[in-house]
Order: C-alpha cells, then structure tokens, then sequence
C-alpha cells in the first residue's frame, strides 16, 4: 500500500467514501492509511460515482467474489489501479453491466502522469479522478495497455543490456570506465534525441555500419575477448535487419500479493 498511487497523491483519496476489502478489518486499516474514507460493507459501493479497485492478480481473484455477490453492477463505474493488469481483470464485473477501466502511472519526469485504459464512460470518470490530483493523461481503448506496456518494456528494460554490451566492447578497445560511460552516454543521448525528433528518419540506414569491414573486423575481436557481448550484439544485428526488411505496418484500429480492495467516491 506504501508505494501505492493513492498514497503518493492525497488528492486523490479526498472524496473516498466506503473502503471494502476481504474483511472490515483490512478495511478499517485501509482506510487509516489512506486518512480517508471508512469501513463499509460492499453494499455501500453501489452509491459510489466511480468504484477504485486496488489489487494485484492474487488479490483480484478473492475480492471479485465478493463484488460479484453484490451485484448485478449496472451502470456502475470501476477503475482498476495496478501496473500489471488492464481492464480486461474487471471482465466479469463487465459482465454484470459495469463500465470498467484500467489506471496506471507512466513515466514522467514530475511522476504526474497516468494512462487510462477501459471503456469510455468508466475511463471519462477516472480522468477527471485523475486530474483532481494534478495527473496527466493518456486515454487508450480497450485492450490497447498491453501495447502500450510493450513499447515501455522495450524503452525501459531492453535498451540496458544493449547499453551493457556497448560498454563492454568499448571497454576491451582501450577506453577506461569512466570515457567508455561517458562515451556511451552521450552517444545514446545524441541519438535519443534525433529519434525523438525526427523518428525513424533520423536513423537513415542503420545497418550501414554493418557493411563495414571495420565493424565486422570488431564484432570477430569482440567474439574472442568480449563472447558474450559479441553474439548478443550480432543478435541485434540480425533482429535489425529483419524489423527494417519488414513493411511497415499501418496505425492501429481505434477502437508482493496484496490482499485486493475497493473504495468509492461519492
């Protein structure tokens, strides 16, 4: 609940009412932590504009019963916080007649955005729960969050090890650790930026280099000195080559366990 994106903007919880977990217990201590709201059976949820549910999968699987019993859900509007599931977890409550949607924060500089996937009428509520608390938006329709959890995989978690194989083979052509980081940084940084202003046009022909029998002659040094750097590396190569020999695809169609709870704002 520590890192949660309710405790780390108090704006958000102003308007909790009832708190429901697995028992009133949990509940209560919910509601302490958040200084707001109160312990409240889940029939008290129906008052509720928007119904906010906190949980991991885990918890997911036993809080849904119990909203379910409660039920049916018609018209009612619930927002799932949680990095790792999207609105398609809330699938049966849709079932029951809700209009669900899925919050999760996204990077930012200011830590002050948020994207909002789901249904309309349940996405339109959370965005202005959201902005409430000073968050920005991104709104993506049902079933896009995978998407866009993958483009920040990519951005966040594979550039790393790319990164690490760099810096090795910078490293066995000489350079000390401190110019081989310095050297990596501002190389990565130039061509962020050129991406981030250009997209792919600024990349020209990026396998040109790969014509070269000076890299070809690196990549052979690299495989005796530096294996494991090597051959991940050709792997790029070979995965580069295959993502810009394909055509291009068009814009998509529009269209710790933690027990789970739920709180409503009235």
């Amino acid at each position: 609940m520590s890192s949660s994106l309710l405790m780390r903007r108090p704006a958000l919880s102003r308007h909790i009412g009832p708190v429901v977990a697995l028992d009133r217990r949990l509940a209560t201590r919910y509601s302490n932590s958040l200084r707001a709201g109160s312990a409240a059976p889940v029939e008290d949820l129906h008052g509720c504009g928007l119904v906010l549910v906190h949980s991991d999968a885990t918890g997911l699987e036993r809080l849904l019963p119990l909203l379910l019993a409660a039920g049916p859900w018609k018209g009612a509007r619930f927002a799932l916080i949680s990095q790792h599931l999207d609105s398609s977890a809330l699938g049966a409550l849709r079932s029951s007649g809700a209009r669900v949607c899925s919050v999760a924060t996204a990077p930012a500089r200011a830590r002050d955005l948020a994207v909002v996937e789901g249904d309309a009428k349940a996405a339109a509520l959370a965005k202005l729960w959201l902005q409430e608390g000073h968050l920005r938006c991104f709104e993506l329709a049902p079933g896009r969050r995978g998407l866009f959890q993958l483009g920040l995989f990519a951005s966040q978690e594979l550039l790393g090890p790319i990164f690490e194989a760099a810096l090795s083979s910078l490293r066995a052509s000489g350079l000390s650790a401190v110019e081989a980081r310095r050297l990596l940084f501002e190389a990565a940084e130039s061509s962020l930026r050129a991406f981030a202003a250009r997209g792919r046009k600024a990349l020209d022909d990026p396998l040109a280099q790969c014509r070269s029998g000076l890299l070809l002659r690196g990549l052979e040094d690299a495989a005796r000195s530096r294996p494991a750097a090597a051959s991940f590396l050709a792997d790029v190569i070979e995965a580069v080559a295959r993502l810009y020999a394909a055509p291009q695809m068009g814009p998509a169609p529009e269209d710790s366990r933690v027990p789970g709870r739920a709180a409503g704002i009235s």
